[in-house]
């Protein structure tokens, strides 16, 4: 009975040892060589990269912006400035809304996202535009008016806060003016660069709100514009409009991205890539040997210069 028990745990330990072995991957055999590397290279040039060994997998970062090996990882930046700069037209202004202000800029920190009137009420704002701040149409008794200013955003830079825009007209007999917000630019400098968010729905993420006055369809916001336009039905009626956007925390980012060039199921002798605008590049190579439990990898590193032709 010994020698069963002996037998049958020599088998388990046996298996074990074969299945820790299953497990393994192969280590990391891989190289990369420049392709003509005493050449120089030009803007629009094919750069080619070959490679020694046959790792399962293969991402390429070529350095440039939003592809760096070094910023994968990166979550927040340090911003240096930022602006906000726009171009406000208003049009179909009658006398009893000329000469005053129908739209006004605010920033919120403690907006709780909350987008209602009472979400609108419990948060303080800071007004942007008016006297001594941002320019907004006024139509001194004229019926259209188009103002583009452009505002010092830097006490924000290293906060998140709400951007918002407030559409308020009393009530009168007459139609009330249209506003087209358009363009709309937040600008922020990061590590020399200009970062810019232009798409007042997808970036900025604008949200209507409507205190007072009657929600219609062409109160929206598009790629490229913010809309203002009461509905005739809104006629002898006040209207406060608020268009909010999301919150907005500049300092934040998403980590660089690679691209993947090489898969278990492929072979890849070598890559080629364009360069489309002058600079130094650090380009980065990750290779992988992988399985469901273990994973060996390998960073492979070369600089480069693209010059301009």
């Amino acid at each position: 009975m010994k020698k069963i028990n002996i037998y049958v745990g020599l088998l388990l330990v046996g298996g074990f040892l074969a299945s820790c072995d299953a497990d393994s991957v192969d280590g990391i055999d891989f190289g990369v060589n420049l392709r003509n590397e005493r050449q120089e290279i030009y803007v629009g040039d094919e750069v080619t990269f070959d490679f020694d060994g046959n790792p399962d997998y293969i991402v390429f970062y070529s350095g440039e912006d939003g592809h760096k090996y070094a910023n994968k990882d990166r979550l927040k930046v340090d911003v240096e400035s930022m602006s906000l700069s726009y171009t406000m037209k208003q049009v179909y202004t009658k006398p009893s809304y000329q000469n005053r202000a129908n739209v006004h800029i605010y920033v919120s920190e403690d907006f709780k996202g909350l987008c209602t009137a009472q979400g609108i009420e419990e948060a303080t704002w800071t007004e942007l535009s008016g006297a001594g701040g941002w320019k907004v149409p006024t139509c001194p008794n004229v019926t259209t008016e188009t103002v583009t200013d452009n505002g010092d955003l830097s006490g924000y830079m290293d906060k998140k806060f709400y951007l918002a825009f407030q559409y308020e007209t009393p009530a009168s007999e007459e139609y009330q003016p249209r506003f087209d917000i358009e363009p709309l630019t937040l600008t922020k400098m990061v590590e020399g660069q200009e970062i810019k968010m232009t798409n007042p729905e997808k970036e900025f993420g604008f949200t209507y709100v409507f205190p007072k006055g009657k929600p219609a369809g062409n109160y929206n916001p598009s790629a490229t514009r913010l809309l203002f336009q009461p509905s005739s039905d809104n006629t002898g009626l006040p209207a406060e409009i608020w268009a909010i956007s999301q919150q907005l925390d500049p300092s934040a980012v998403s980590p660089d991205e690679g691209t993947p060039i090489k898969s278990l199921d492929t072979t890849a002798p070598s890559y080629t890539y364009k360069y489309m605008a002058p600079g130094e590049y650090v380009v980065t190579f990750v290779a992988r040997n992988a399985n469901m439990w273990n994973v060996e990898s390998a960073v492979r590193e070369i600089k480069i210069t693209v010059k301009e032709r």
